[in-house]
């Protein structure tokens, strides 16, 4: 299971959000390069950035320090903003392994030509809050449901999804397992969660529940305030 450090940038500085309120927003860094160089030191395979300005306005702002990071050697795997075929590619332009993409899945003919282009690459976030999905950095409710989501996603090909526990996220609460077990059972692919990390127990529980599609766990608060540390976490044995 791999472990996945966060980082989130909201304009250029690193933060994270309370249940993605961007009124609740803490600063940890200004410096995010700094940040992706502390993780990769501590062990870290891939890294989870997310461009919250991008994902709130559609226009994916902070690339310029995406491409410094990617630069370090370190796998990218990035979301926030990527709803047409232009931004896109200037992302894929930027070096990194994946795009994420959200809110994009709704546009019908760049959903298609993203999976018809660029499968491998794409990984799907499907951000819920007791059932309902949410979209555009999680301000507005959709009608779709995970269990819906989830089928057209399996239809569609895509390879993997990022599950984030929106009332979780940030709250250093820790993970619900048993909504993960649940959303385990309706998404047949292979899923990173996402949302309430606060302990190395939480880590240990993960990987107890032996998942064949719990492909990996994004960790932000619980790291930025020294609850464990990164090579802790990657070590932790059940």
């Amino acid at each position: 299971m791999l472990i996945i450090p966060a980082i989130d940038l909201k304009q250029g500085k690193v933060v994270r959000l309370w249940k993605g309120d961007f009124q609740k927003a803490t600063v940890y860094e200004d410096d995010a390069l700094k940040i992706a160089r502390r993780w990769k030191e501590e062990g870290a395979e891939r890294i989870h950035i997310v461009d919250l300005d991008g994902a709130r306005t559609g226009a994916v702002s902070n690339l310029n320090i995406v491409k410094e990071i990617v630069k370090i050697g370190v796998v990218v795997q990035f979301g926030g903003g990527i709803r047409n075929k232009q931004v896109f590619e200037k992302v894929v332009g930027s070096g990194v392994s994946y795009l994420i993409l959200a809110s994009g899945v709704r546009n019908k003919d760049f959903f298609d030509w993203a999976v018809e282009n660029y499968l491998e690459r794409i990984i799907v976030s499907i951000d819920t809050c007791q059932q309902k999905v949410y979209l555009q950095g999680w301000q507005r409710k959709s009608e779709l449901d995970i269990e819906e989501l989830g089928k057209f996603l399996k239809d569609a090909g895509i390879k993997r999804v990022v599950w984030t526990n929106i009332e979780r996220d940030g709250t250093l609460k820790g993970i619900d397992i048993s909504a993960l077990e649940r959303v385990l059972e309706i998404i047949s692919i292979p899923l990173i969660v996402a949302g309430g990390v606060s302990c190395l127990e939480d880590i240990k529980k993960l990987k107890k529940l032996n998942s064949p599609n719990l492909e990996g766990v994004i960790i932000g608060r619980a790291l930025y305030e020294g609850r464990f540390s990164l090579r802790e976490a990657i070590n932790a044995k059940i």
